[in-house]
């Protein structure tokens, strides 16, 4: 029997406000082992979001988005926090579309999710996390990036997920850079891309609807969670994949990239 996929995603750039939970308690988020390096990575963002220049330069927003950000974060320790699925906004998540997904699929998510953040390493869809504004690409201790910091105890944490056979990989290059695929055991690792074919007949890289078509696919990997589980029906599940936006799996533009399955979807 194929065990349940583990779906890799990255977090949202924009963040709901609010929330209706209780402060920050590290003690309730999953993967209990990284709340020393969130203790620490916490501590540092409030202190520099203090510093307006130093802000800036650190998040990488200015005018009113700097404000903003400067504010949710000071705020990181007592402001209300909420679930993370509800939490990260933004184009993947909206077609994500969790609230709309059945019971099994809710559940399929809940347990086969894992969230990258620059701020608190690997979050699950339910864990309650306040506004904050961090990237992964951030250099915020020591002069490292969050994902240089987070790299190898991610990269340990998810030994506990080694019953996953299959690893879905949709983070983009600063998120795939904080956790060594090579040092989680797996029987398959999927990444995707998406091409499309111009009307000159060059087919070129879709980037500007990557983020909807990734949430799409996510959608459809937790509906059918036991074929996504097995890297042999897996690819039966995702060639039969109707994209809403009309791009379909091209077997024969499959290579191996990073050791990884590189699928590819292509829109004539």
């Amino acid at each position: 029997m194929a065990s349940a996929p583990l779906i890799l995603l990255p977090p949202s750039e924009g963040k709901a406000s609010g929330g209706e939970g209780a402060p920050l308690d590290l003690g309730s988020l999953s993967f209990e082992s990284l709340n020393p390096t969130r203790a620490r990575l916490a501590k540092a963002l409030v202190q520099l979001s203090r510093r307006p220049r130093v802000a800036r330069k650190l998040l990488g927003v200015k005018g009113a988005a700097l404000e903003h950000a400067r504010t949710d974060n000071a705020n990181l320790e007592i402001g209300p926090t909420t679930q993370a699925i509800d939490r990260y906004t933004g184009v993947m998540y909206d077609a994500i579309d969790y609230r709309s997904l059945d019971d099994s699929a809710r559940e399929s998510f809940s347990q086969t999710v894992i969230i990258m953040s620059g701020l608190f390493g690997m979050v699950r869809p339910f864990d309650m996390i306040p506004a904050y504004k961090l990237k992964m690409g951030a250099r915020l201790v020591r002069g490292k990036t969050c994902a240089a910091v987070w790299k190898p105890l991610i990269s340990k944490s998810l030994l506990n997920e080694v019953d996953r056979g299959v690893v879905w990989d949709l983070l983009p290059n600063e998120h795939s850079a904080a956790w060594d695929p090579a040092m989680v055991p797996h029987e398959t690792r999927f990444t995707v891309k998406f091409l499309e074919r111009r009307a000159d007949g060059q087919i070129k890289t879709v980037t500007h609807l990557s983020k909807l078509l990734k949430g799409a696919l996510v959608r459809h990997l937790v509906n059918n969670a036991a074929a996504a589980g097995s890297a042999e029906s897996a690819l039966e599940l995702v060639a039969g994949f109707s994209h809403p936006e009309g791009y379909e799996l091209r077997p024969e533009l499959t290579s191996e990239v990073d050791r990884a399955t590189e699928l590819v979807f292509l829109r004539d």
